[in-house]
């Protein structure tokens, strides 16, 4: 994995943890901000409703 750039996509700033996005080619990655060590790996074409639900804070 190369390096990444990491966007939070959404943090009520309750607390430390946000949920962070990258994409490098044909993938995106999601981690959580407060545990940077363990990263989800998906495919582009089937983020996309993942993302958003993100965004929409229900989840």
């Amino acid at each position: 994995m190369s390096r990444l750039n990491w966007t939070t996509l959404r943090c009520d700033k309750s607390g430390p943890n946000c949920p962070e996005i990258a994409m490098d080619g044909d993938n995106k990655y999601l981690r959580d901000s407060g545990n940077p060590a363990y990263v989800a790996k998906f495919p582009v074409a089937s983020v996309g409703t993942l993302e958003q639900t993100i965004r929409d804070g229900e989840i």
